[in-house]
């Protein structure tokens, strides 16, 4: 199998258009397992680096992509509840470990755990947005023969970590707001008012009051002082209060 080797610098170097995001089977089958049997990968693209030496921020690589590490294995991986020191802070697990089931048979290859990344400021303790998965073999001794069993004691464990900063959740406040505004500019009264103290006063306007003002400006719309006498007549009878 040729093998291609995209690692630069102790990071991921990729050609121009191309990304590295391979599933969590994937990962596990065709990258970590070869890894611990020292077979060939499909390409050089994992490098070896310790994560726990620093920060994440600081790990080789593009901090806007997913970066992908193999590392030994440690005494206390298997242990979900340990934190594990790094920089200026510490990885602590989150969760449980979540099975790696191989596509047709189900079968667990390998296990998932995921650890977010705390600082360490005087006495506070504040988390950040860093997530590291750490994948490990599960269930391949029994697959393995005599031959390959006996690579992996020579090898040792391997495990693969992939780093990579969990996305800001987009606040949509405004959108509500402005859907909110809009409803209530579509809302209409059920009926006009057009009510005066006294009933027995109402009458055909006159040039001179407040009300003629109104029923010129309805009239230079289209309709003329009559019509709009008897537009008001036919609404006060039903929308008149005293």
């Amino acid at each position: 199998m040729e093998s291609h080797n995209f690692v630069v610098n102790g990071g991921i170097k990729m050609p121009i258009g191309y990304r590295f995001h391979p599933t969590d089977e994937e990962l596990v089958v065709h990258y970590l397992k070869r890894k611990a049997l020292n077979l060939p990968l499909p390409a050089s693209v994992i490098p070896e680096f310790d994560v726990f030496q620093t920060d994440p921020w600081s790990l080789p690589g593009d901090l806007k992509e997913n970066r992908y590490f193999f590392s030994k294995t440690y005494g206390n991986d298997n242990n979900n509840k340990c934190k594990r020191v790094a920089g200026s802070g510490y990885w602590k697990p989150i969760g449980k470990e979540k099975p790696i089931l191989a596509s047709g048979s189900n079968q667990v290859v390998g296990m998932r755990k995921a650890l977010i990344f705390s600082e360490r400021k005087r006495s506070n303790e504040t988390k950040t947005r860093w997530l590291l998965h750490q994948y490990r073999l599960v269930g391949s001794v029994a697959t393995l023969d005599s031959t390959q069993m006996s690579k992996r004691k020579l090898f040792g464990d391997w495990l693969v970590f992939r780093v990579f900063q969990r996305k800001r959740k987009v606040k949509r406040h405004g959108v509500i707001s402005n859907k909110s505004q809009t409803t209530s500019a579509v809302t209409m009264p059920g009926c006009i008012d057009f009510t005066v103290e006294d009933c027995s006063v109402f009458g055909p306007p006159q040039p001179t009051s407040p009300s003629s003002s109104e029923i010129t400006e309805v009239s230079s719309n289209g309709l003329d002082q009559e019509e709009s006498s008897r537009f008001i007549s036919s609404y006060s009878n039903c929308c008149t209060r005293k």
